[in-house]
């Protein structure tokens, strides 16, 4: 190829190279493919990009992961705290309406017992 380019890494480069891909690089060559630049490596290009590939399909399928378990517990933390607040509401209601019911009865039937009483003892 007459257009092939081949660039020197420095130490600083190399180290981040085998950080990332766990490969080590001497060179990038660089070539020419009509208007669109291509990217070649010394070593094979099919093993950095199954390796990357690799990488991103497992983060992103951790993220994914993550985020579907936090909603799955978010909306069921909420139906359930949404479920237990409704008992407890309709129950301490019906305890307020039933205690207010028997007084308000006992009330009456305290005041017509008092005044049949008073009837009969006239």
């Amino acid at each position: 190829m007459a257009n092939d380019v081949r660039v020197k890494l420095t130490d600083e480069q190399k180290a981040r190279i085998k950080e990332g891909t766990g490969q080590d690089m001497k060179e990038i060559r660089v070539s020419s493919l009509g208007t669109t630049p291509g990217f070649n490596t010394a070593k094979p290009a099919s093993r950095l990009t199954a390796k990357a590939a690799a990488r991103f399909s497992a983060k992103n399928s951790a993220k994914l992961s993550a985020k579907n378990a936090a909603k799955f517990s978010a909306r069921n933390s909420a139906k359930l705290s949404a479920k237990q607040s409704a008992k407890l509401s309709a129950k301490n209601s019906a305890k307020l309406s039933a205690k207010n019911s028997a007084k308000l009865s006992a009330k009456h039937s305290a005041k017509n017992s008092a005044r049949n009483s008073a009837r009969s003892s006239m």
